[in-house]
This record gives structure tokens, sequence and C-alpha cells, in this order.
């Protein structure tokens, strides 16, 4: 006759026991969910994967410039044009500007957004105005300034739009 063995278990182990039994729950819960969302959310858990990926190649905008290096162009003379892209006048600035680099003997006009956060500290803030230039490091720009740099320095610093209207005629 065979012997019928009778297990005891402590509490411990109903304890460990239940545990395990709670993670493994838990881990299909969260699998479970992962996979709803992939299938009924994103859609994209039936979608192959072999997808062509589109890329989109960077292009560099010459004439665009930052004030701390509007300096350093490879012209030895030209305009740069600061104002800010967000001016409701930002696109008639850039028309005049546009309009001069059109004729033939031009030079070279090259464009500072001061809504660019490497700007940020050359803007001159509300209560203050647009200074004349002495050094990079103290100048302030308004909403609109024309500057001519010739040989690296600034040789012409314009704040009124009549002015840089008639310096770029």
């Amino acid at each position: 006759m065979k012997e019928k063995k009778i297990k005891y278990q402590t509490e411990e182990q109903k304890e460990i026991k239940k545990f395990i039994i709670v993670l493994i729950g838990l881990i299909l819960i969260i699998v479970g969910i992962y996979y709803f969302t992939r299938a009924f959310v994103t859609k994209d858990l039936f979608k192959s994967n072999t997808l062509e990926k589109q890329y989109t190649n960077g292009a560099i905008n010459y004439e665009v410039a930052i004030v701390g290096n509007m300096l350093n162009k490879p012209q030895t003379e030209y305009y740069v044009m600061a104002l800010n892209s967000e001016n409701i006048e930002y696109s008639y600035y850039r028309t005049i500007a546009s309009k001069y680099s059109s004729k033939e003997k031009a030079l070279k006009v090259y464009f500072v957004d001061l809504n660019n956060a490497l700007n940020e500290k050359y803007v001159a803030k509300e209560e203050e105005k647009s200074n004349k230039y002495t050094s990079l490091e103290e100048l302030k720009l308004g909403e609109i300034t024309l500057i001519k740099v010739k040989n690296g320095k600034v040789s012409k610093f314009i704040t009124d739009i009549d002015s840089i209207k008639k310096e770029l005629h």
C-alpha cells in the first residue's frame, strides 16, 4: 500500500507563493497594457518595421548670423540687419533688404534674429534704448538696427527706419 505524504507549508512559504503569484499577475497585466496600447492606440503593432525612413537634409543658411560672430564674415564690407522675427513689420524690413540685395553692386546683407536665444543678451529691454556701437560686449539692439561692417569693424550703426531706407536705397 502506498503511503500518502502530507505536505506542510510554513507561513513564510505561503507568503512567498502569494507574492510570486501577484508578481506574475502584475507582469502579465503590464505586458497586456503594452500590447493593447500598441495595437489600438498607436496602431503600430501590426505594421511592418521595414517602412522606409524619411530623412531631411540639413541646410545652412549663410544669410543668418548671430551677434557674437557678425564681425567675422568673409566679405570686407557688408550690412547686418538686426531685427526681431516676431515683430509685425518683420517681413517689411526683410523686403527692404531684399530689394537692396537685388541691385547690381549691392553689399551682402546678413540678418540677425533678435528673437534667437543666442542673441538674447544683445537685445535692449523695453526701458533701455538701443545704443551706438561701442563694443560688442556692451551692444544693445532695438527692434531694428542696420549695421554696416567694413574690414571687421562697425562703420555705421543706424536705428531709424527712414535712415535705413536711405542707406539701402
